[in-house]
Order: structure tokens, then C-alpha cells, then sequence
């Protein structure tokens, strides 16, 4: 019996994950084989290439926004996205390697969107930088990557939450993982949830979270197909607040604590 692990896309609040992957470490609670969209997709090829949780939380820290600015790499506005994807492809080489997906440790799998024919793209061979950069490539912020014959753009468009995907890989049972729940324009600092922000949002704010508002609700579709769900109180870290690691981290691992007796009951049950 294969347990599968499914982690939704999310920008900053994909890095609860690591909190999850922690608490699955610590209670011996094997997995065999990984799926993930955006950047459950990285988090996801790097687990599953063997990467510790300790790893994996190193890596998170790091990812502070005076850092994440150097690795943009700014266009013309005729160009498909704000910034190309060269210094990324590096800095994602680095936390991931550049391997086949055959060479993993674990089995993954992980989605983009063809931005041309609208159609959900599950990759489970070749290039594991090629498919996760693909994955993660936000629209109108990233210049769409072309691979093969597609022009790819981020798998939360399709499918944020890739159970599905994840069970045609040969999960029997599979733990869901997702952060999109809860996703608005709140600022970080406010005192009050219900407060109105002075100024309306940018461009790319609008933009980015139009996509994951959708993606929000797509996921829904890929919990019901889970045996097991945790969701993370996200409330409070938006997309973009990745400077919240140690947070949002925090915010997976209470979450996967309180999930840690349904996967026992549920590994009772195989």
C-alpha cells in the first residue's frame, strides 16, 4: 500500500509545507511518493530527492526578499512577464539539483498549465528543473518558459492541488496538503481582519491574486479526492510575505500535529 503526499501551490504560504514534512519526519509516518503544483512543487522535488526537513527549513529561511529581488531579471513590457527566468532556473538548481525525475528517491510528480491550449500538463519524466520552473512560472510575472512544443505557465491555474495526478502515479491513500484557504488582501500588519487597506492593490497584486483566488477554489476538487486533509491557519501571510517563513512553517507543523491521529487511523486501516 503506497501513501502519496499532494502539496498545493501558494507562493509564501507553500512554506508551511516544511512545518508538514517536519511532523511527518518526526512521527515515522512514511511516504513514497510526492506530487506538488508551484511551489509544492519545489518543495515536493526536493523532498523527494532526499532532501531533510532540517534541509528543506534552512532553504525556506533563506528566502528573504532583498535576496529573492537579485534573482529577477526585468523585460520589456513586450516581453510575456516582467522578468525572465535564468537567475531562478540557478537558484532553483541549487535547492533541487538538476536530475531526472527517474533518479529521485521517491516517485514525484508535478503540473504546469499550457497557456495555450488551456490544458493541465503532469510531468513524471524527464527534466525535474525543466517541469518544477514550469510549474512555478506565475503569469505576467515570470516570462512563460517554452518546453517541447508548449509554452508553460504555473500548475495552480489547472490543477493547485494534485491528488489526481498523485493517485495515477500508484498512491493507494493519499494526504493532502493545502495553503490556498482564507487567501485576501489583508496587510500582514493589520490589527484588525476587517480592515479596508487605504490604497487600492498594484497591478501584480490584482493579477496574482485573481490566479489564486481561482486556484482556491480549484482545490477544493483535489480535497475531496484526499484521505486525509490539512489545511494550515494561513490567515494573515499573503503570497508574497516570504519574510513570515518561520511562521508559516510554524503554521504547517500545528497543523500536521493535529492531523497526525487521522493518518495513524488511517494507517491502521491498511
Amino acid at each position: 500500500m503506497k501513501i502519496g503526499l499532494a502539496l498545493s501551490g501558494g507562493a509564501a504560504r507553500g512554506l508551511a509545507h516544511v512545518g508538514v514534512i517536519e511532523v511527518l519526519e518526526r512521527e515515522n509516518i512514511r511516504i513514497d511518493m510526492v506530487a506538488g503544483a508551484s511551489m509544492g512543487a519545489i518543495i515536493g522535488a526536493a523532498y523527494a530527492g532526499g532532501m531533510s526537513a532540517a534541509e528543506l527549513r534552512h532553504h525556506a529561511l533563506d528566502l528573504s526578499w532583498p535576496k529573492l529581488v537579485r534573482l529577477f531579471e526585468f523585460n520589456p513590457l513586450r516581453t510575456s512577464g516582467f522578468t525572465g527566468t535564468r537567475r531562478v532556473r540557478e537558484k532553483l538548481k541549487s535547492i533541487i539539483g538538476d536530475r531526472d525525475f527517474s533518479e529521485l528517491q521517491k516517485p514525484f510528480v508535478c503540473v504546469a498549465t499550457d497557456i495555450i491550449s488551456g490544458e493541465e500538463v503532469v510531468f513524471k519524466r524527464g527534466s525535474v528543473l525543466d517541469a518544477v520552473l514550469a510549474s512555478m512560472a506565475l503569469p505576467l510575472v515570470f516570462k512563460v518558459p517554452r518546453l517541447g512544443r508548449r509554452y508553460l505557465v504555473d500548475g495552480g491555474i489547472s490543477d493547485p492541488l494534485p491528488v489526481a495526478p498523485l493517485k495515477d502515479l500508484g498512491a493507494d491513500k493519499i494526504i493532502a496538503v493545502n495553503v490556498l484557504r482564507g487567501l485576501g488582501i489583508i496587510p500582514t500588519s493589520s490589527k484588525s481582519m476587517d480592515e479596508i487597506p487605504k490604497h487600492a492593490p498594484n497591478f501584480v497584486r490584482v493579477a496574482t491574486q485573481v490566479i489564486y483566488i481561482a486556484s482556491a477554489h480549484l482545490a477544493e476538487a483535489g480535497l475531496k479526492q484526499a484521505d486525509v486533509a490539512i489545511e494550515p491557519d494561513m490567515t494573515g501571510i499573503h503570497l508574497a510575505d516570504f519574510g513570515m517563513a518561520s511562521d508559516a512553517i510554524q503554521r504547517g507543523e500545528t497543523a500536521a500535529e493535529a492531523s497526525v491521529p487521522s493518518i495513524r487511523k488511517l494507517l491502521s486501516s491498511i
